[in-house]
Order: structure tokens, then sequence, then C-alpha cells
């Protein structure tokens, strides 16, 4: 192979269809459960952010494309890292894999970052292509989905409905935007995030801020995707607990987004009761899903076992590898 890497821009005319046959034989070795990406899949994968900038940086052997990695860089909160993924069909990542590690940290470098950080699954083999790379694993994630077609629909609706700890939080379901004046609780109730597990991975977390969830919103709805939303209120209108799960119409499959129960109001069981009533919702509204796919952080036992208890199965390990620049 001689190959060459070429910058996509994610939004461009053919980038969608020179990546998707990637990132179709790239799923099914690495996540052998999932559904085979969409068109529409993709376009979520490669969704801008508030203050991110994201490209696609593509190895061609001459004119075929035979891999790519799909980089983001947090320029406001954290400019030092850059993080992503690649998808490399399996007969190709021998040859392909080095020279894109190489020329993401050349990307990362010309960003101004000192890390890069590529995520791969149990299943891809890039272990020891990552190791001569210089790579070091700083946290462990494991993807775990459940089939909605085999649950016990009276089973979630007992946990979903009030409990004699949580009868008192008032429920709702929105999608996207978010009601304006349910925002400043939103974002507050969003610093329970701060505290979630991610190994030995360091990154910082944006402040609170109303004008970039909208923007994060607007970003998210203009990808394709809507956001379903489920949160618990107090009677002073604080945010006990929040659950998102992200839908495409084409796509049978749902991807939660966070979930988060700020540290006061632990312990009242609104995990369980928010993802099963989403769930139930979805159902309802979404008749298309068959399944919805969460990711947890290998040490985040407590929603580790409300997802089992859910029905939710392992589909994957994956590890976060650092390269340090």
């Amino acid at each position: 192979m001689s190959i060459t890497i070429r910058n996509l821009d994610p939004a461009g005319a053919d980038t969608v269809s020179t990546l998707l046959p990637l990132l179709r034989a790239a799923t099914a070795t690495d996540l052998p459960r999932h559904p085979e990406p969409t068109a529409s899949y993709l376009r979520r994968l490669m969704m801008p952010r508030a203050n991110w900038d994201t490209t696609c940086l593509v190895a061609y052997d001459g004119d075929r494309a035979a891999g790519y990695g799909c980089l983001a860089h947090d320029v406001e909160i954290n400019p030092d890292l850059v993080y992503g993924d690649l998808r490399i069909a399996a007969q190709d990542r021998a040859e392909v894999t080095g020279p894109l590690i190489e020329a993401s940290k050349e990307y990362a470098r010309s960003r101004g970052a000192v890390r890069l950080v590529l995520d791969s699954s149990e299943f891809s083999g890039y272990e020891p292509l990552h190791s001569a790379a210089g790579g070091r694993v700083l946290a462990a994630d494991c993807r775990r989905q459940v089939d909605l077609t085999a649950i016990d629909r009276a089973q979630y609706a007992a946990w979903a409905a009030p409990s004699e700890k949580n009868a008192h939080y008032r429920f709702e379901i929105w999608t996207i935007p978010t009601p304006e004046d349910l925002l400043p609780a939103l974002i507050e109730a969003y610093e329970a995030m701060r505290d979630a597990p991610h190994g030995d991975l360091e990154f910082k977390h944006a402040p609170p801020d109303v004008d970039r969830r909208r923007r994060t919103e607007a970003a998210i709805l203009a990808s394709g995707p809507q956001m379903y939303i489920a949160a618990a209120l107090t009677q002073d209108g604080e945010i006990g607990g929040f659950h998102e799960v992200l839908v495409l119409p084409d796509f049978r499959m749902a991807d939660v987004g966070n979930t988060g129960v700020p540290a006061k109001f632990r312990g009242h069981g609104l995990g369980l009761r928010l993802k099963t009533a989403l769930a139930l919702h979805l159902l309802t509204h979404e008749p298309h899903l068959t399944t919805i796919s969460t990711w947890n952080d290998a040490q985040n036992a407590p929603m580790v076992r409300v997802n089992e208890a859910m029905g939710y199965e392992m589909a994957e390990n994956w590890s976060s590898w650092q390269f340090d620049l």
C-alpha cells in the first residue's frame, strides 16, 4: 500500500458517500451487535458541538479510501486535547492504522493540542498498533444495549411509577429545544456529570451556560436526530435528575446521551424511574425503535446496576488510548 492522507470536511458534499462504506466495514468488526449504520447515523457521529471543531482525516491507497479518523477539538474548554476514533476495515488495519495515527497526531499539534485520545473496541485488534505508536490506556468504557422488543413492559411501568422515595418529584418528558423556563435548571443539573468516573483521563467540564446549551441543541437538530429528555423536578423547580436519548427517524437503535442525578438527590431511585419512563415513552412515540444503546465508564457501578436491571446486555468493552504529543 502507498498511503496518503486527505482532510475531508464533515459537511462536504462527498463526505458521507466516501465514509459510509468504511464506517459499515469497521462497525461489523468493532461492534458486532450494532445495527448497520445509515447515512443519517454517520452524520450524527460527525455532528458539530458548541465551540468544537471537527474534521475527518481519510487514508487513501491510491484512489481507494481505506480508513478514516473523525477528530474533534474542544477549543474553548479543553484546548490541549483532540479526541476521536478510527474506522478502518479489518483487512487494512495493519497498514493503515499507523499512518492515520501519525496524521492525527500532526493535526492535533497543528491545533496547539498536547494530547490525542482515540477510543477502540475490544474486538478491533488495535492494541498492538496503538502501543507501537506510543499510546497508553487511561480509561475503560462499556457499551450495552437493550432489546426493546423483549423487555417486560409491566415491570418497566412499575419502575416508572412513583414510589415512596420519589413521589414528590414532578416528571416531565420533552423534545429539544428545551423550553426556556427549564433551561437554567437543566444546565445546573448537568453539574452532576462532573463527578462521573472516567478513569485516569483528564478533561474539564464546561461551566453552566444557557447560551451554550441552546447552541448545542440547535447543532443536534441541524445534524438530523431528535433528543428526548426526561427530568424529575422538585417543587422549587430544581431538576433532581435527567436522562437524554437521541433518536434518528430511519435508524432502529437509539443512543443514550447523558444521565445525571445531582448528589443531593441521589438515593431516591430517580435513575431507574427516569430511564424506564423514557423507554416506555419512546415505544409509543418512536415505534420504529428496537434497541437502545448506552455507554458507561467501567467504574460507574450504580448506573451499571440500573442498566443491568433493565435488561441491558454487554455489547463491547472500549478503551481510551492517550498519545502524548
